[in-house]
């Protein structure tokens, strides 16, 4: 049998009163419309996924570009250069199909001044691609590391 006296049963077995229930939906209510609030304000401002998605597309077409060159023309890290700004020969480039002033194509560590992580870059070059939306904010970027093989 149970040690508790039937009126201490009766308490254990209580539930939730009509006031509690209503105060727990009036708070949850005003936490919601803040938080719908806060999402309304800052939405406008982000990237859409099509956005995100068409820089990828260009930062990734940029990448194989590079890539594909040094398949080309050798795997040398030493004729390693971007084909889309005065490679030889002239690429067809990602940037002439986007409208003026919608994407920017930011290509780093074709020529780096500085070894990378204390390596020679004879031998390792760490080559990234990043793409920058109209308003200057960074939509995708990618990066790969090269060996000279």
């Amino acid at each position: 049998m149970s040690s508790l006296p039937a009126a201490g049963m009766r308490a254990a077995q209580r539930g939730v009163t009509l006031i509690e229930l209503i105060a727990f939906i009036v708070i949850m209510g005003i936490s919601v419309v803040a938080l719908l609030s806060m999402y309304r304000a800052v939405l406008p401002h982000g990237a859409t996924p099509a956005q995100i998605t068409l820089a990828t597309q260009l930062a990734q077409e940029r990448m194989e570009l590079l890539l594909g060159q040094r398949d080309a023309y050798g795997y040398s890290t030493a004729v390693l250069a971007d084909p889309c700004n005065g490679g030889t020969p002239p690429a067809i480039c990602t940037n002439q199909f986007t409208p003026s002033g919608l994407y920017s194509i930011v290509v780093a560590g074709v020529n780096p001044a500085l070894p990378w992580s204390g390596l020679s870059t004879d031998s390792y070059r760490m080559l990234g691609v990043k793409v920058l939306g109209p308003d200057g904010k960074q939509l995708a970027n990618l990066s790969a590391v090269i060996a000279n093989y």
